[in-house]
């Protein structure tokens, strides 16, 4: 994470810097801090495009949860740079325009276009940004406020854009200019991708539900086929954005974890709880059902890794990727050894259990009944301390799934531990 908020830091700060270099005349300090948080700010607003927008490269790099912490991230730091930046001007006022005055050190445009779109961006950014953090809180559905999510911005970027141009000190400087709008349409694109480009392929490769079952009170194991025979490549432990029962430019997809193995086959399988909207009306889902899929994503993989065997932890639903780690270890005869810490609020919740079974896993049930005559409680520190061996913390690799405080808990765990980040694979399941 810190290689990853380095990196974040860099990308939001580069603007900044490129502007300060592009002159060599500086005005009062104030106004330069202004100058500065809306830099800042505008910065922030197109990297969080790129992180939404499932850019394949940063998908490669970082997980899903770590991509939506940074996009929340990167979301307040809009928020508190673009609220604060009108504050810090002061000086000469000026209307229309000012030959004398071409790089705008010694005046502060007052021109109404100039200034509208940057007092309606003022005002839409906390409104926008408030409203994606509490989007879950509010009573309306998931789509709906992807649209929002995706218009607004859309919008956000427009205004903030035309009012660099118009308004900004530093963009007076052509290749600053250039830098905005390159940055500007990059944002652009990452919506047309995600929204339209992607949106084709999937029409042009639809799948269809061939197989559906309630695995537990409260999870389903859905399985999609190709319609196509067009197989998608992916890696045991990664994820896809799967579409049922709508179209194929539809914003109602949802991220599931895929539970089948690559050496099984060309179909996939989801195990999905029920937790929202879609996820509460699977029961209604017909086989033969359309669906669509996008992915593959993320990087819970444990291919071509070296460690002489791996220590599967998952909560709840979090087991879904690691089946997918399971099995495929399982097909390919993999020779690396591995042991499975599971746990769940109460033992009707353990999903594939006779599947399961054969591998001698550690089934961790916070609320037993009386009969239950397994590990009790959370996984925790104690828990981890009993069972895990010397020769595991200090070789092998660690593969987590789960609700953030358990895996916060494990983390902190293993990093007093000395075991390092790099033997540490992770994912959290609750984005919210």
């Amino acid at each position: 994470m810190i290689q990853l908020y380095s990196i974040l830091a860099a990308c939001i700060l580069a603007p900044l810097v490129a502007s300060w270099l592009s002159v060599d005349i500086y005005r009062a300090f104030s106004i330069e801090v202004g100058s500065a948080l809306g830099i800042i700010g505008f910065s922030t607003i197109l990297i969080a495009f790129l992180i939404s927008g499932r850019t394949r490269w940063i998908s490669n790099l970082i997980n899903i949860d770590q991509a939506m912490r940074a996009h929340r991230i990167v979301g307040i730091i809009a928020l508190g740079t673009v609220f604060l930046h009108p504050f810090f001007f002061t000086g000469s006022l000026s209307g229309g325009d000012r030959p004398w005055d071409p790089t705008r050190v010694l005046t502060i445009t007052t021109e109404f276009e100039a200034m509208a779109s940057g007092v309606i961006a003022f005002l839409l950014v906390p409104s926008f940004v408030l409203l994606a953090m509490w989007h879950s809180k509010l009573e309306y559905r998931y789509e709906t406020w992807r649209w929002i999510h995706a218009i607004g911005g859309c919008v956000l970027v427009g205004l903030v854009l035309h009012h660099t141009l118009t308004a900004g000190r530093y963009s007076s400087q052509e290749v600053i200019a250039l830098l905005w709008v390159a940055g500007s349409i990059v944002a652009f694109a990452s919506i047309i991708d995600s929204r339209f480009i992607r949106g084709l392929s999937k029409q042009q490769n639809p799948w269809s539900v061939t197989k559906i079952e309630q695995v537990t009170p409260k999870q389903w194991s859905l399985t999609v086929s190709p319609s196509n025979n067009q197989k998608l490549k992916y890696q045991a432990g990664q994820f896809a954005w799967l579409t049922i029962e709508k179209g194929p430019y539809s914003m109602e997809e949802h991220p599931f974890s895929i539970s089948s193995a690559p050496a099984d086959g060309e179909h996939l399988t989801f195990l999905i709880k029920e937790l929202g909207d879609f996820t509460n009306n699977l029961s209604r889902i017909q086989v033969g059902t359309r669906a669509y899929v996008n992915g593959p994503y993320g990087h819970l993989t444990v291919n071509n890794r070296n460690e002489p065997g791996i220590v599967i932890i998952a909560g709840g639903v979090g087991i879904a990727p690691m089946l997918g780690i399971i099995r495929e270890l399982q097909l390919t005869n993999d020779p690396r050894q591995m042991q499975l810490i599971y746990g769940n609020r109460d033992d009707s919740q353990i999903a594939f259990k006779d599947e399961l079974d054969p591998l001698d896993p550690l089934y961790v049930i916070a609320e037993p009944t009386a009969q239950w005559n397994g590990a009790r409680g959370v996984i925790d520190t104690e828990l981890l301390q009993n069972n895990l061996s010397q020769e595991q913390l200090h070789d092998w690799l660690f593969v987590l799934c789960g609700p953030p405080a358990m895996l916060e808990g494990v983390e902190n765990f293993l990093k007093g531990h000395s075991v390092p980040e790099s033997r540490m694979l992770s994912e959290r399941f609750n984005f919210g």
